[in-house]
């Protein structure tokens, strides 16, 4: 792949810094999301707005969120509150001009969704509330609340698009605590049955090369995905779908990755851009229910989507010995509700079942297991 050679312009005027729209889901981490709004505040990048988007916890995140927002941003030109409508058309134009003339570490929008959405549905709103804004965004950064951010991170990940002609770009994500890589691209062969079987068998972790600034990757994590967007555009034209809604919760990365490449975008890897990232904070950690469910189901949907008919085959004829495996593994180390939650998963995946969880609120409430 050239990466010298752009595979589409985006039409932004590049002479200033691209504007950002920075993409935080909250649901019942505020704690969390606070800390990590602290890591954005002392980016270096010039030109990038805050958007945090509150997916109906009710256990007084959206609360703890106005508060701090408050208690930190001057309210009105600095700091404001809409609801999903009002977000969705774009914000409301004279409290838009008031934000445009701040500082980007000085101005934080705090959107609320009413309802879990899931991080598709959840990003959904802000991404279309950066495409409709009275300045729109020329790129959306999705980051995972549970992120810390350096201050050079942005830059990277805009310079590393520009110099690649990338219409997506990750970063190196590493746990916060270990320092260990969770996420340096793909690479190598067959990058799709690294994708889809990665979770049952251990491919070679892939390590940044330091002397090699920007990567070729099939896929980029959410945890802090950069977006142009003229591909979300590209993307929605296309599927009728910027993060695809059906899945909810999880594998909506190598989906809308396999989109853009259908219509000639590439992805890429910043190796000089990192993120420190928890584990599954979202849905509750390693371990948890939630997490295997949409896991299993939804990797079934995108593989019928973005495979080929001898891949896909294969898949099919591997997934479901493998999941029954993982399944009991999980059943003899005493997770029951793991091992029933990835049965669950398998079986909605084969029948269609898409969205949220019939389980998942249930399951959120009750989970135990470690």
């Amino acid at each position: 792949m050239d990466l010298a050679q752009p595979d589409h312009t985006s039409g932004a005027d590049f002479e200033k810094p691209p504007r950002v729209v920075v993409s935080i889901l909250n649901w019942r981490g505020w704690r969390d999301t606070i800390e990590c709004l602290r890591s954005i505040g002392k980016l270096r990048y010039a030109n990038y707005l805050t958007v945090v988007a509150d997916n109906g916890s009710g256990d007084g995140s959206l609360e703890e969120l106005r508060a701090w927002g408050k208690a930190h941003f001057r309210e009105g030109d600095g700091f404001v509150e809409y609801c999903r409508e009002i977000a969705l058309a774009g914000g409301d134009p004279s409290r838009e001009g008031h934000l445009e003339r701040g500082a980007s570490g000085r101005r934080l929008v705090l959107v609320d969704n009413a309802e879990n959405l899931g991080f598709t549905g959840g990003n959904n709103v802000v991404i279309q509330y950066a495409l409709r804004r009275p300045q729109p965004a020329d790129y959306v950064l999705l980051l995972n609340n549970d992120a810390i951010i350096p201050d050079d991170c942005l830059n990277q990940l805009t310079e590393a698009s520009q110099k690649a002609g990338a219409g997506i770009v990750g970063a190196v994500v590493k746990e916060r605590e270990s320092g260990h890589i969770q996420f340096a691209g793909y690479v190598g062969s067959f990058p799709l049955l690294r994708q889809f079987f990665h979770p049952f068998f251990r491919f070679p972790a892939v390590v940044p090369d330091p002397t090699n600034e920007i990567q070729p990757s099939f896929l980029v994590s959410g945890a802090a995905m950069l977006i142009r967007t003229d591909v979300l555009e590209a993307v929605h034209r296309s599927t009728g779908h910027y993060l695809d809604d059906a899945l909810f919760l999880y594998v909506e990365e190598a989906e809308f990755c396999g989109q853009a490449r259908k219509l000639g975008y590439k992805s890429v890897v910043a190796n000089r851009a990192l993120v420190y990232h928890g584990e599954a904070a979202s849905s509750g950690g390693r371990y948890n229910p939630i997490a295997y469910y949409y896991s299993n189901r939804n990797r079934i949907r995108v593989a019928g989507c973005l495979l080929a008919w001898p891949l896909r085959l294969l898949f099919h004829g591997i997934n479901i010995p493998l999941c029954l495996g993982r399944a009991v593994k999980n059943l003899l180390q005493g997770r029951r509700n793991a091992a029933g939650a990835i049965l669950r998963g398998v079986f909605d995946g084969y029948r269609g079942v898409v969205g949220k969880w019939r389980l998942h609120d249930e399951v959120a409430g009750g989970y135990t297991e470690g």
